[in-house]
């Protein structure tokens, strides 16, 4: 088989896989899938490219969103938190010149999780940093990233195994 028709074939496996997975699935991470920290380039405007990607996963409380100044509605207690930090930083270009409007921010529906159990993604308005170290910010700029956070609530012990963002690729949380 030539390498045109297994991208192909692959191609079509992750859109079919995206569209029956929803917002989790217990299908393992492919074996392409990117390593934690790997960043992917996306054009964001004439000459202008910043890089996308997927820093950390890990396993919180329901405790934790409350201190992060998250109203916590009572449909959560019993389910626990995880949380998936990305990065955005600019690597090349002018960032007056980027189209604020293509900046690779995912919404809540963007995201798929797999792994061992189904995750929800938690819609949170207004600003909160979720990152192990206080780096949360929401804005880039020629010298720091945006770093952003996406929760999803799922059982106890059900680290994902991979985080897909649409139209940006899939990273695996296993070395």
């Amino acid at each position: 088989m030539n390498r045109r028709t297994r991208a192909s074939i692959l191609a079509v496996l992750i859109s079919a896989t995206a569209l029956l997975s929803g917002c989790s699935s217990t299908q393992p991470a492919p074996e392409d899938a990117l390593a934690i920290g790997t960043g992917i380039p996306v054009e964001v405007g004439a000459g202008v490219e910043m890089s996308f990607a997927i820093d950390d996963v890990r396993q919180g409380e329901v405790s934790d969103l409350s201190a992060m100044g998250v109203q916590t509605p009572s449909s959560v207690e019993g389910k626990t938190p995880y949380f998936v930090t990305y990065s955005i930083t600019l690597t090349d270009g002018d960032i007056a010149d980027a189209d604020r409007d293509a900046l690779p921010v995912p919404a809540a529906e963007d995201w798929t999780l797999h792994g061992d159990g189904a995750y929800e993604p938690m819609k949170v308005y207004g600003q909160f940093d979720c990152t192990k170290d206080g780096s949360g910010s929401n804005a880039v700029s020629p010298d720091a990233p945006l770093v952003g956070c996406q929760v999803f609530l799922g059982k106890a012990d059900a680290l994902p195994t991979a985080v897909e963002v649409k139209d940006r690729g899939v990273w695996t949380t296993k070395d």
